[in-house]
């Protein structure tokens, strides 16, 4: 065979294969793992960028695993309901949490939830990154982002802003944006991606700090406006759309991270396993664009990078945390 026929999947997959069939190097407790489906614990609603990620990851995982993998959703308490039922679960490698920003922000906002990032859960696999983006009403008589501030100064606590709640991407930008234009919106927290995009349809709220999967197809078609995205560059499905940064916000970036973790206590040699497999699936081309067209970005990092990436976002959001504290 000509060796310049192998593409790299190949060679990822092969080597996979290898170690999935690698049963004398591993201990007994892992052999016959997994011998029945394995659960993927969300605190978040369906249809949003977490939920998506989470089921195109499940998907992967289990051809490659050979049994069903269930996403279930749990939201509330801004994902700590998830990262919970996770902690308390067997520590058998059968349930797993696919986390998301609000996991490290949670650290500072309720400093006596007992489930810590390093000590009872650890990361396993990145899965990507998402901008979210200020959607507004049609209605509302705005096309940019100093009209929009404008309006908003004009009336403060008047112009209402769905978000997921305190301490997510969607909460983090409209904070954010408030901090710097100096204005005040009127907060109404979802837990339900779905239920917040019939209300900004709807007319019954006025703008969102969007995750872009949730309305690129309607800033598409022309039902929600788009005025600047939250990340330092412009979106290959949003080109028209500036960065808030382009628009003298200098810094200016909030982007929804997503992720795989598990208890810390799980047999290593499951975790390995569990691990490799979510990174071998999330480096397939197919996956990756799966996920590019959704709008999360691949984020390139190894479990090694992630743990170090998501100890960063607990100490960079601390002080914001600590001023959401409920």
């Amino acid at each position: 065979m000509n060796s310049g026929l192998i593409t790299k999947q190949a060679v990822r997959f092969l080597a996979l294969a290898a170690f999935l069939l690698a049963g004398s190097a591993r201990s007994a407790i892992a052999e016959t793992f997994p011998e029945r489906p394995i659960r993927i614990v969300i605190g978040f609603g369906q249809g949003g960028p977490t939920d998506v990620a989470a089921r195109i990851l499940a998907d992967a995982m289990g051809e490659v695993l050979g049994q069903t993998v269930i996403v279930e959703n749990k939201p509330g308490a801004s994902g700590n309901i998830a990262t919970q039922t996770t902690a308390e679960a067997d520590a058998d490698g059968y349930t797993l949490l696919v986390g998301a920003l609000p996991l490290a922000v949670n650290h500072s906002r309720f400093p006596d939830f007992p489930v810590k990032f390093g000590e009872d859960i650890v990361a396993l696999a990145a899965i990507g990154a998402t901008n979210n983006v200020l959607v507004v009403d049609p209605d509302i008589s705005v096309s940019s982002v100093a009209e929009f501030a404008a309006l908003a100064e004009s009336m403060p606590d008047e112009i209402s802003c769905g978000t997921f709640g305190k301490g997510s991407s969607s909460h983090l930008g409209m904070v954010e944006f408030q901090n710097r234009a100096n204005v005040t919106l009127l907060e109404v927290p979802y837990t339900k991606n779905s239920e917040t995009v019939n209300d900004i349809l709807g007319g019954h709220i006025k703008c969102w700090f969007a995750p872009v999967p949730s309305v690129a197809a309607l800033v598409d078609a022309g039902e929600l406006r788009a005025l600047a995205v939250t990340g330092p560059d412009r979106l290959e499905n949003m080109p028209d759309v500036p960065t808030f940064a382009e628009l003298g916000y200098e810094g200016f970036d909030v982007r929804l991270w997503v992720g795989l973790f598990g208890r810390a206590d799980i047999p290593s040699d499951r975790l390995t396993l569990l691990a490799e497999t979510a990174n071998a699936v999330l480096d397939r081309d197919d996956i990756r664009q799966d996920l590019v067209r959704l709008g999360l970005d691949p984020l390139n990092m190894d479990r090694v990078a992630f743990t170090a990436f998501v100890e960063n976002e607990i100490l960079r959001w601390a002080a914001i945390g600590e001023t959401l504290q409920e």
